[in-house]
């Protein structure tokens, strides 16, 4: 990754020459992860019915030198055997999904999604390397996570993407703070964004401005609480710098707990560039996970509503419930988790797709999938 972009060669070496000269190294080293088995079987409507088997691994390296400077490393190994379904590609500077065992009916990929260093000091930190730059404010859709936009119906991969960035972040006093991410693309030229925060009124508020590849975007969110209920939302307004179409995205949500441990959340999505009428490709696009931050639903309109409600103190059950008004696509998802130990648990995930055909709902695909999750 260094060495695909001189940019990034001068940031590493001047973050370590920045520690080399500040003090004596002291490493220390951590790791963790988990290993989890998803057996899954999906009925379509239009198709065979699919039953493949996944195992996925996750090891997360962390090393630590002296107090300011430290470098981070994650892995993730997927096998899946039997009907084997379509991998995302690798989209960052340096392909580093690797194909160990590729057959008809058995696939080993490995692929190194966490990559990055990272100076501390003060107020100042600054980092480069594949990572998470979480800029979303929102529960579900992030509107203003320009870089690491995510499908929130791929439970199995609660991480999220990362980019291949470089970051600076100054965090100022009374909760303020400001970023500057910068990430260059072969393909596409390059982004370079800041995003300012601040707390006035009681609310998280948070501005944001960049040159984002073909667009130049402005946008913002905010978080706070209206009485008990939690209340957050964001907006990105793409100006589109070849005059094609400029395009809105913008959500906002509702959140409240009872007390006898209830939790409510009510969503809402409006995506300019999203379509009025029904159309299969839809539901390919949402399980594909082809999304952007100008494109987080193929609905103009989506509205998602989750359920969730601890049964006993190792029992869970949660509901989710998403309908796109313009495609008249509606997901319904079930699912039951019990924690058997403190580091052993396992989970229960149905998924209901239907799509509206002239006025009849129709089930286009039943996905169950059972979880077994053991963490170290």
């Amino acid at each position: 990754m260094i060495s695909k972009s001189k940019i990034f060669s001068i940031a590493f070496l001047f973050i370590i020459s920045i520690e080399g000269v500040s003090q004596k190294l002291n490493p220390s080293f951590s790791l963790n992860g988990y290993v989890k088995y998803l057996p899954a079987y999906m009925d379509y409507s239009f198709f065979e019915s699919e039953n493949n088997h996944l195992i996925h691994n996750r090891i997360n390296f962390r090393g630590y030198f002296g107090d300011n400077l430290s470098i981070g490393l994650e892995l993730r190994n997927r096998v899946f055997f039997n009907d084997i379904p379509s991998i995302q590609g690798d989209d960052g500077l340096v392909n580093m999904s690797y194909f160990i065992v590729r057959e008809d009916n058995f696939v080993f990929n490995s692929m190194i999604d966490r990559l990055w260093l990272k100076y501390q000091k003060d107020k100042i930190e600054i980092s480069i390397g594949r990572q998470r730059v979480n800029w979303g404010v929102n529960t579900i859709w992030n509107n203003n996570d320009l870089f690491n936009a995510y499908n929130f119906i791929d439970f199995d991969y609660i991480e999220r993407p990362g980019s291949d960035v470089m970051r600076f972040i100054y965090t100022g006093d009374n909760l303020s703070s400001f970023e500057l991410v910068y990430m260059p693309n072969e393909r596409k030229g390059y982004a370079l964004a800041g995003l300012y925060k601040l707390n006035s009124f009681g609310y998280d508020f948070q501005l944001l401005a960049a040159n984002y590849f073909n667009d130049i975007v402005l946008g913002g969110g905010w978080a706070g609480n209206i009485k008990n209920a939690g209340f957050k939302g964001e907006l990105s307004y793409f100006f589109d710098k070849e005059n094609i179409e400029n395009s809105l995205s913008f959500s906002s949500s509702l959140d409240y707990s009872t007390k006898n441990g209830f939790y409510f959340l009510g969503s809402y999505l409006y995506n300019s560039n999203g379509m009025n009428e029904s159309n299969f490709l839809s539901l390919i696009n949402i399980n594909a996970n082809v999304l952007s931050p100008k494109n987080l639903m193929p609905s103009k309109h989506s509205y998602l509503l989750q359920v969730n409600k601890p049964i006993s103190p190792p029992l869970n059950m949660s509901l989710n419930i998403l309908y796109g008004k313009g495609i008249k696509l509606l997901y319904v998802s079930p699912s039951l988790s019990y924690d058997i130990s403190s580091n052993l648990d396992a989970g229960v995930i149905v998924q209901y797709f239907y799509l509206d055909n002239f006025g009849d709902f129709k089930n286009l695909l039943k996905g169950y999938y059972l979880q077994l999750k053991y963490s170290f």
